[in-house]
């Protein structure tokens, strides 16, 4: 469905770009440049869209130390890098995720320890190009990912999604386990699925981006599970509960960006009883093209027993 969405979506664009285009052609304008000034437009108001998310993830921002300031020329890095990786995001990962990453590997395959890369919000997984492009140049196997269905369902409902995963990759001539590393709202639903099916068949829960405590941009997102990421929600609190004051029974890495512009204040990716991990200088859809979270991620799968194949 989403898919489908953002390809029609897509379409409509280019249609009223060339309707633009035909335009301004009419009034004299030359070919090139009447093609130009509208496709400038729709990447000027994606431009916008990241400047509005910046502003206000600044505003609500957590208080940050002197050495996680970054001034005029590494703000101008954090809004172009956000701004390359959407673009990225809207014109390629998502509408041609099966160009962006390749095929799975066959569910059940004999391992240790495998890999479950999980998206969040709105989105597939293609937005996982980054980190699966990491792991397969490092060597890792096997590494599975898999979309949800259902745009705006619940949370919970999501988690039996991903339990429907992980049985098909932990079984007993498969894999013994699972090394989950989700993106933003993947990580939400990863604890909800620990919270409520255990750990028994998961080794590591590493979580990206994710709005662990809420996020008050979660405000304008639509949906249920939107209206479970805002600060406060009940669904959030339950989740505590269900998890106790030590979290579940595996080990667990959040790691997160301290100018994140969809997850504000950006201390809502810490958990109490994991182990944090702050990155500077990269936003929400940037940070999974960022080489230090992938290197971060290597470690995190590897400690926790993947295997990693040298590439010939």
């Amino acid at each position: 469905m989403l898919v489908s969405l953002v390809r029609a979506a897509l379409v409509v664009e280019a249609l009223l770009i060339a309707a633009l285009a035909a335009g301004l052609c009419a009034r004299g304008w030359s070919l090139p440049a009447a093609i130009a000034a509208p496709v400038g437009l729709a990447l000027g108001v994606r431009l916008a869209i990241v400047c509005f998310s910046m502003a206000v993830a600044h505003l609500t921002r957590s208080p940050r130390d002197a050495a996680e300031q970054l001034g005029p020329a590494g703000t101008l890095a954090l809004v172009l890098g956000e701004w390359r990786a959407m673009l990225a995001n809207n014109l390629f990962y998502l509408p041609l995720e099966n160009l962006a990453v390749p095929a799975d590997p066959p569910r059940g395959l004999p391992a240790e320890v495998a890999v479950l890369v999980v998206h969040g919000y709105f989105s597939n997984r293609g937005i996982l190009r980054g980190v699966l492009r990491s792991l397969s140049a490092r060597g890792a196997t096997p590494v599975y990912t898999f979309n949800f269905h259902g745009l705006f369902r619940p949370i919970d409902e999501l988690a039996e999604q991903l339990a429907m995963q992980v049985d098909l990759i932990v079984r007993p001539a498969g894999a013994k386990a699972v090394v989950i590393v989700a993106h933003s709202m993947g990580g939400l639903v990863a604890r909800a699925y620990l919270a409520r099916h255990g750990s028994g068949s998961v080794a590591r829960l590493v979580t990206i981006a994710s709005p662990h405590h809420g996020t008050r941009l979660a405000r304008l997102g639509m949906g249920t599970n939107a209206r479970q990421m805002r600060e406060g929600s009940e669904f959030l609190a339950a989740l505590r509960r269900r998890e106790g004051a030590a979290g579940p029974g595996c080990p667990v890495t959040s790691i997160y960006s301290v100018h994140d512009n969809l997850v504000s204040p950006q201390a809502t990716s810490r958990l109490p009883w994991a182990r944090n991990v702050a990155l500077r200088g990269v936003g929400h859809v940037d940070i999974l093209l960022d080489r230090r979270l992938h290197a971060l991620v290597a470690d995190e799968v590897r400690a926790a027993g993947v295997a990693f194949v040298p590439r010939a």
